[in-house]
């Protein structure tokens, strides 16, 4: 996370949501920088996860573990919900501390750059370590085919924040026309009364009214996120609107040791049922009701894990850290390249005689090595460092 992304509010909200409860100007939310470090990281674990357990083909596959397939459960129900919400969070406060345009300028180098940039050596990559992983050598030439250079593969997130973009200048455009066509005191009033009524069904300590919202979103893609920028973008503007709404996420850093236990409560269900299911199987009109329930409960582990684990960050994580800061700039690098070295890595040790739950735990940390030690001496003083993170002070 560059400096730019956690400076303090100013006087003037530039913001969609205009009434911003402001802070003090030396505000820095290191709580939140340090969550989304972990979320960052937490692709190691889920990555390192999948050859553990049945997915049907898309990945290659190892021995099977309940243990680890848990764990790749509860990490990829509340992760990319998290770094969703924060991007909103910090890009309110990047819109109120300086401007929309800087923002978009500063979504185009930080996220458009590197997007550009790692899309095609991981494009070429990926197909010839999957290759090894299926058949048990690289495919060559052979791997290289004209659909690969269509397949984000794991930095599909990076397109839809910048797809973020476009919205937030589109709802401005619409709300400048709006009160250029109405007078401003009606519209004023229109806006404040809406406002009111938004914030509170949405931002309410008690988040039902999101929850139900966010299983009827996420019906058409079973809870998953990646083809489903309604569901990014409501996590997106959740955070967004959080930034004008201190209230609630006061209550977050004070109340997060009940939104934890309410969603390991709702996981521990959402787990059980998915150990009983099974396989999701469309046919199945008689198990339909039941995966409708998993995906409420996946709908509410999203947001209650969110809404805990935000305040955690900022209640236990909120002081200045040299280490978190060093790790939270470290991050961005480290998935980016994380993807081919873990795969690499796993691949490479399905022939190996040790139990999975040791591959498991050796590829984790043999890709955390990797990408800690690449970003210290070949990137953090580069010029793909500034990149990546910008001036550091």
């Amino acid at each position: 996370m560059s400096r730019d992304q956690s400076p303090a509010e100013t006087a003037e909200s530039l913001s969609v949501s205009p009434d911003v409860e402001l802070q003090p100007e030396i505000i820095r939310y290191h709580g939140l920088d340090a969550l989304r470090a972990l979320a960052m990281a937490m692709g190691i674990v889920l990555h390192a996860a999948l050859p553990y357990f049945f997915t049907d083909g898309f990945w290659p596959a190892d021995d099977h573990s309940k243990p680890i397939k848990a764990i790749f459960e509860f990490i990829h129900i509340w992760r990319m919900p998290v770094f969703f919400i924060l991007s909103g969070f910090l890009s309110a406060l990047v819109i109120n501390r300086r401007s929309t345009i800087y923002w978009a300028d500063h979504r185009f180098k930080r996220v458009a750059l590197p997007l550009f940039i790692f899309w095609i050596p991981i494009a070429l990559v990926l197909p010839q370590i999957f290759g090894y992983g299926f058949k048990g050598q690289f495919p060559g030439a052979d791997g290289i085919k004209a659909e690969i250079f269509f397949n984000p593969n794991h930095l599909w997130f990076l397109i839809h924040l910048l797809l973020f973009v476009g919205i937030v200048g589109i709802i401005r455009l619409i709300s400048s026309a709006t009160a250029t066509i109405f007078r401003p005191g009606i519209f004023k009033a229109s806006w404040a009364m809406f406002k009111r009524f938004f914030v509170g069904v949405i931002y309410l300590p008690v988040p039902l009214a999101i929850i139900i919202i966010l299983f009827f979103v996420l019906i058409p893609t079973g809870g998953e996120l990646i083809a489903n920028l309604a569901g990014t973008s409501i996590y997106f503007f959740l955070g967004y609107g959080l930034f004008s709404n201190m209230s609630l996420f006061n209550r977050m850093k004070s109340y997060w040791v009940y939104y934890v236990i309410f969603a390991l409560l709702a996981f521990a269900a959402y787990l059980w049922l998915i150990s009983e299911l099974g396989a999701y199987d469309p046919k199945n009109e008689e198990d339909a009701p039941l995966w409708g329930v998993v995906l409420l409960l996946k709908a509410a582990c999203a947001i209650l894990f969110s809404y805990g684990f935000i305040g955690l960050s900022e209640a236990k994580f909120g002081s200045d850290s040299h280490t978190w800061r060093w790790l939270s700039d470290s991050a961005y690098w480290i998935y980016l390249v994380h993807l081919p070295i873990v795969t690499m890595i796993t691949f490479a040790m399905f022939s190996f005689s040790i139990p999975v739950e040791i591959k498991f735990i050796l590829s984790i940390v043999m890709t955390s090595v990797i990408g800690v030690v690449t970003y210290k001496y070949l990137v953090r003083r580069t010029v793909v460092g500034l990149l990546l993170n910008g001036k550091r002070s």
